[in-house]
């Protein structure tokens, strides 16, 4: 196993244990870390890492946490960047947003779609972030619909699960290298982008009200 002595490491026991958690859990899938095991990997005494991480299961509740701040971050930037008169461009730059999160960060991406290791949605802390990644699609289809570029009678939340879905689908297939099969000389997450940006193109054509 390998050490990572606070010697050569200058940030945080917190942070450390977090990174320490991931690149574990790469090396041993599908087990997850323990706290004894970071603890040795880190150099450090179980009882101080303890302090932080009463049980094992808490490491990746963290981990996730982090994670999940930085999609939140991510995906606000990107869709602010965006004209807000056009909420189906919104709606692609946040998938674009996700996807640019899932290849900076595929160990957390990993470990958010394996509820066996940890169910976000039962998680209140993780819980809040995933309610807000969903409220946010929400109101992008809903000003969409209100706008005319949905039917009105459009089922928004069905909507969302739908793309969710999807980017999830994509999204991993991007981090385990699937999607090289189907696109030999293709860029990966290049790929990825294309194929979610033209699911919301047809998801948005096919939900225009139909021509009286």
């Amino acid at each position: 196993m390998k050490h990572l002595r606070p010697s050569t490491d200058h940030r945080g026991l917190n942070e450390r244990a977090i990174s320490a958690a991931m690149q574990l859990l790469e090396d041993s899938d599908p087990c997850p870390p323990t706290v004894d095991q970071i603890a040795v990997m880190l150099d450090e005494p179980v009882g101080r890492l303890r302090t932080l991480f009463p049980d094992d299961r808490s490491v990746l509740i963290a981990s996730l946490e982090q994670a999940m701040i930085l999609l939140i971050d991510t995906c606000t930037r990107a869709v602010v960047k965006v004209d807000p008169d056009d909420p189906v461009a919104q709606f692609g730059s946040l998938g674009d947003a996700y996807l640019d999160w899932a290849h900076r960060h595929p160990d957390q991406f990993r470990l958010m779609m394996d509820c066996r290791l940890v169910d976000a949605l039962t998680v209140p802390i993780l819980r809040r972030y995933t309610d807000s990644l969903s409220e946010l699609m929400v109101r992008m289809l809903t000003r969409a619909r209100d706008a005319g570029r949905l039917h009105p009678r459009e089922d928004i939340p069905m909507l969302v699960l739908s793309s969710r879905c999807y980017a999830n689908g994509v999204a991993r297939m991007m981090v385990d290298g699937r999607l090289q099969e189907w696109v030999p000389d293709g860029d990966p997450l290049t790929v990825a982008k294309s194929l979610t940006r033209d699911f919301i193109r047809r998801m948005a054509r096919s939900a225009q009200p139909e021509a009286v």
